[in-house]
């Protein structure tokens, strides 16, 4: 049975190479890839294989697809089924590393061996023009790891351990960031960041690096390292820590006289696609931003704090350095004035679009029905802000959205999207991010009520390539 395809359109994140180096490369004749290096791993259990792959490879831009920039897509197939593939996009003229996430669910085929890796140069409808890198047989390594389809829970005894528990998903990283686990503006606005250089958001207490995230620091040993925050948020030693964890590391921080400044700060780093937009949430209340940031996220797009009853400072300022003509705001006018994103629209001449239903957990279906059903969705609380920011990262790698739910009930307008989301989907997965106090037994079996995951197969065409047919 054919896993359903995700399809993700991205900007450019430099990640550092890793693992297992590709073998076959064809002459570019518009893109150009070089030094293509992949790892992959398949998570085997009793039940079901997760497999993840991390394709990395130096880009060149040299065709004009749209906007600047020249689009380049990535694919793993298994026995002539395309499992999953990503679409990034890379500025003409320049040359950039990026680093694509691709995943399925199911043991690969019993045709032919291993997994096939296929980079192709595509023009602006999506059609191949040119076949930049071939590996069939591919083969990911077998570790024993977590695998379930239907519904799964990543949740441990407190935020900071929810955080690092979703960093192991993580099969490598070259870039980490960090923000404190008190105050949700600076995990808030650092999430597109996390997105875009393919790395996790960790937590920390203020004065001392936790012991889960000391872990996981060390088990990615990361060559950089983004600290969020000024020393009242994340001191000095908490990054003398983090430097003696990861010696080789640089370790940067990224922090503002204030919250404003801060994000105006995360948002100079995040670099842009083909589609010009902006978004714009609260620096004083978190609930509305939440799925907001998954979208910032998503969209490769900068994700902006203010006050609400006026545009603050560092904000306009930072705006006028962006090219955008869409800006997206989340929350009532009691949570943004409209005076405030009129302001912020008008300094890119651009129309604004607001999320805003009845409470959080409307608003935040409305932000969900941005997202395409790719089978995929993470659910995390709604009452409090650090599982859900946290799983922003990890629901980005399969463009999955982020639901809010209230702690004993998924409301009604959320459950409507969810469903949305996984339809279709021969393999859907819905991940609960939080322990049972965050999101209780009730909760994970009213989204286990969504589908029978009885039905998924493993089942695989016997062919002799993982690639297609040629015509």
């Amino acid at each position: 049975m054919s896993l359903p395809q995700r399809h993700r359109r991205r900007g450019v994140a430099v990640i550092a190479a890793l693992g297992v180096t590709g073998l076959v490369a064809a002459p570019a004749l518009a893109a150009d890839v070089e030094d293509v290096e992949i790892v992959g791993q398949q998570f085997i259990n009793e039940d079901c294989a997760r497999n993840e792959y991390i394709v990395t490879g130096t880009y060149t831009g040299d065709t004009d697809d749209g906007g600047g920039f020249d689009d380049v897509k990535v694919n793993v197939w298994d026995d002539g089924i395309l499992k999953d593939s990503r679409t990034f996009e890379v500025p003409v003229g320049s040359t950039v590393e990026v680093s694509s996430f691709l995943t399925f669910t199911g043991l690969f085929g019993t045709g032919a061996p291993g997994v096939g890796i296929v980079i192709e140069d595509i023009d602006a409808g999506g059609s191949t023009v040119s076949v930049l890198f071939s590996q069939d047989p591919f083969f990911p390594e077998d570790v024993d790891g977590f695998c379930e389809v239907g519904v799964e829970r990543i949740g441990g005894a407190d935020r900071i351990e929810t955080a690092a528990l979703l960093a192991q998903r993580f099969i490598a990283a070259d870039s980490v960031v960090v923000a404190t686990s008190t105050e949700f503006p600076d995990a808030l606005s650092a999430t597109p960041l996390a997105d875009q250089v393919a790395g996790p958001l960790l937590l920390t207490r203020p004065g001392a690096l936790p012991a889960d995230t000391a872990a996981e620091m060390t088990r990615l040993s990361p060559t950089q390292v983004y600290v969020v925050g000024g020393t009242t948020a994340v001191s000095t030693d908490v990054v003398d820590e983090i430097e003696a964890l990861v010696p080789g590391a640089t370790v940067t921080r990224i922090g503002g006289d204030n919250r404003y400044e801060t994000s105006a700060m995360l948002a100079s780093m995040i670099v842009q696609d083909s589609s010009e937009e902006a978004f714009l949430a609260s620096g004083e209340n978190f609930p509305d931003a939440l799925v907001l940031s998954a979208l910032a996220a998503r969209n490769n797009a900068p994700l902006l704090l203010t006050r609400g009853a006026s545009l603050s400072g560092p904000t306009a300022a930072a705006l006028a350095t962006f090219d955008y003509d869409d800006l997206h705001a989340a929350g009532g006018t009691d949570v943004l004035a409209d005076s405030t994103v009129a302001a912020a629209a008008a300094i890119g001449g651009a129309t604004s679009t607001r999320y805003a239903g009845d409470d959080r957990y409307e608003t935040a279906a409305e932000v969900l029905q941005e997202f395409e059903p790719e089978g995929d969705v993470y659910v995390a609380t709604g009452e409090q802000f650090p599982d859900a920011l946290t799983a922003v990262p990890v629901a980005g790698r399969t463009d999955a959205g982020i639901a809010l739910s209230r702690p004993a009930m998924v409301p009604a307008s959320v459950m409507t999207e969810i469903e949305r989301l996984v339809q279709g989907s021969s393999s859907p997965q819905i991940t609960v991010v939080g322990g049972e106090t965050a999101l209780s037994a009730d909760v994970f079996a009213q989204l286990e009520a969504i589908f029978d995951t009885t039905s998924f197969t493993t089942e695989a065409p016997q062919t002799d390539s993982n690639l297609p047919a040629e015509d």
